[in-house]
């Protein structure tokens, strides 16, 4: 049953029958070795995994939180709402950051039961950016916007309270430039983390930083995030933060696996606020997601426990 919707996975039509699925189905599915959700034939869904992490509604403050990043690829991206919907249901996110989504936020909300939101702060649809969504019936806006930098990229960022005990975070995602190098990425970084340190000197919370990095895990701008300086392309960048990559942390022997296609690199991460502020001492899971829904990257989770 999708929930907060009277109708289950098997009542949904079948995503075969959408505009354009032919075209998405032979440019990425074909290509993946994986199952995928928009492979379901229309005589019903594939059989639901359970979450290993706790979705019920009277979550309280010793239970984990899951956060995901998942870029949905714009192309036929409205032809393949069904099945995305599918996957977001099945991965039950409360906060995601969605990179490559331009105007198909109404139906994703109006498919997912109409328990997310999305955070309404900024022009998100004039810039390539990662945009916010989150559980409206477990947390509430607090504030949000979006900050553009090169090319057309920018950062999203939404402070948000948990309505069941107050807790209070900052969710940010973005989308740096593809496959121009790593350096306008780590310049991507220097002004995202100086961006949401502004923030957050607004917003006192911790933050979440979520989304289609460009780059790989081994890299100086990724080695910036998680130790707040690094010594690369001539000079010495220095950030005023420094964060965790939830799912090396919890897969130390294989912090870069293929989150494209069948591509040696993972390009999409949730990262924890480590200093100044903390988000929580506890990650319990990171995942990534085999089922793409025709998407040509995969969704990576972090659950962590939130703790001030």
């Amino acid at each position: 049953m999708l929930r907060g919707s009277a109708r289950g996975l098997a009542e949904l039509p079948s995503c075969a029958e959408k505009p354009n699925f032919h075209l998405a189905r032979a440019s990425w599915c074909g290509e993946q070795k994986e199952p995928v959700a928009c492979a379901k034939d229309s005589d019903g869904a594939p059989a639901r995994e359970v979450s290993s992490v706790s979705t019920n509604n009277n979550q309280g403050s010793g239970s984990p939180t899951r956060f995901v990043t998942w870029n949905l690829y714009v192309f036929t991206l409205a032809g393949r709402i069904h099945p995305v919907v599918d996957e977001l249901m099945r991965m039950q996110p409360e906060i995601a950051a969605i990179p490559e989504m331009w105007h198909e936020k109404g139906a994703i909300i109006d498919l997912s039961g109409n328990v997310y939101a999305f955070a309404t702060g900024g022009a998100t649809e004039q810039f390539n950016d990662a945009d916010i969504l989150y559980r409206s019936d477990k947390w509430e806006h607090i504030a949000s916007d979006l900050v553009p930098f090169s090319a057309g990229r920018a950062i999203n960022w939404a402070a948000l309270r948990r309505k069941s005990d107050g807790y209070s975070l900052i969710a940010s995602g973005t989308h740096p430039l593809c496959c121009r190098g790593d350096y306008v990425i780590t310049e991507a970084v220097d002004f995202v983390t100086k961006t949401l340190s502004g923030v957050q000197n607004r917003h006192p919370y911790p933050i979440v930083l979520m989304g289609d990095l460009n780059t790989g895990y081994h890299q100086p701008s990724q080695q910036l995030l998680r130790e707040g300086h690094v010594d690369a392309f001539g000079r010495r960048w220095q950030i005023p933060m420094t964060f965790t990559d939830a799912w090396a942390e919890l897969h130390p022997y294989n912090p870069d696996p293929s989150t494209i296609n069948d591509d040696p690199v993972r390009l999409d991460y949730v990262y924890f606020q480590k200093t100044p502020l903390s988000v929580g001492q506890s990650i319990v899971q990171s995942q990534i997601w085999p089922r793409a829904a025709c998407s040509d990257h995969r969704a990576v989770s972090g659950a962590v426990v939130l703790s001030r």
